[in-house]
């Protein structure tokens, strides 16, 4: 099966006083339709950056993106040009995302008006929306404010899947959100993109999400994906030290969980002093030499892992 979003060496670059910074830094991943790709890292490591530019709304300095095939163009400021009808973004703030003075039928009419959708009902499709994502009618003349965090998530799915996107780049999406609420939100995700064929990126530092939903995920650190492969492989093997740091510090809902044998120590570098050689160098139990002074290629293991160590974990 063809990639539906496929991106190739993307670099995302922001001046600041005597340079620039590197806040994305040369990432690739392919995203199949009806599949969920996650991307993981600690707050500062360029996710949201990444789904930004994804979208058009952050400059891209270097590489390319292909979505179904076609090579998306950058404008004037160097920002890609996605189609607004096939690329639909869930914000991280799913009240703050919203219009305080316009109406839950009016946030959910207006991509049929900003596309120019003629042969849509505004009116009758905000009314579909809700009930698609499990809200009735009367939420239809709420205001934002008068949202609880679950049911405001919920309206942000709604009209980020208005026009019936192809890809959904959903940026923490449970982010703020009791445990029964995220668990409704993603099981809703899921429901939709098994009848709609969604593909979904999903930005995220919840390990525990990653686990229920993703198909595929991307360790990213400083702006790069230090390692990326299947799920499922990652959690139960992974081969860099600061995926398995991730996953070690993640809390286990298993009281008698033994804590894992791997601890991040120190701060995440600056990006504006990015250390030479393995960029981890600074925070990894393994440090050698060799990883001080040269940044290790990419390896691809038989079951298509992609990590850059040079002395990954065999666990």
């Amino acid at each position: 099966m063809s990639a539906l979003l496929s991106v190739n060496d993307l670099r995302v670059r922001y001046p600041v006083r005597g340079g620039f910074v590197d806040v994305v830094h040369g990432v690739s991943l392919d995203i199949k339709r009806g599949e969920t790709t996650a991307i993981v890292g600690e707050s500062g490591s360029g996710k949201t950056t990444l789904a930004m530019a994804l979208c058009g709304l952050a400059p891209v300095y270097g590489g390319e993106v292909r979505f179904e095939g076609e090579l998306l163009q950058r404008d004037r400021k160097n920002r890609l040009n996605p189609d607004r009808k096939r690329v639909a973004l869930m914000f991280q703030d799913p009240v703050g995302s919203l219009n305080p003075r316009m109406t839950v039928r009016k946030a959910l009419a207006e991509p049929f008006r900003i596309h120019k959708v003629e042969s849509a009902d505004p009116d009758r499709e905000a009314l579909g929306l809700l009930d698609k994502v499990g809200l009735g009618e009367d939420f239809a003349d709420r205001y934002p404010h008068q949202l609880s965090g679950g049911q405001a998530r919920r309206v942000g799915v709604a009209r980020a899947l208005a026009l019936r996107p192809h890809l959904l780049i959903a940026d923490e999406p449970t982010a703020g959100l009791d445990v029964s609420v995220q668990g409704e939100v993603l099981n809703l995700l899921s429901q939709l993109q098994q009848e709609m064929g969604l593909g979904i990126l999903v930005i995220t530092h919840n390990l525990n999400i990653v686990r229920h939903v993703a198909d595929r995920m991307a360790i990213m650190y400083l702006g790069r994906f230090i390692e990326q492969g299947d799920s499922q492989q990652i959690f139960s093997q992974p081969r860099h030290p600061y995926t398995a740091a991730l996953l070690a510090a993640n809390p286990s809902p298993d009281p008698d969980a033994q804590p894992g044998e791997i601890e991040l120590k120190g701060d995440v570098p600056s990006l504006l002093q990015r250390p030479p050689g393995c960029e981890f160098h600074t925070r990894c139990p393994g440090v050698r030499e060799k990883c001080r002074g040269l940044f290790p290629e990419v390896s691809i293991d038989g079951e298509h892992r992609q990590y850059h160590c040079f002395y990954p974990l065999d666990n």
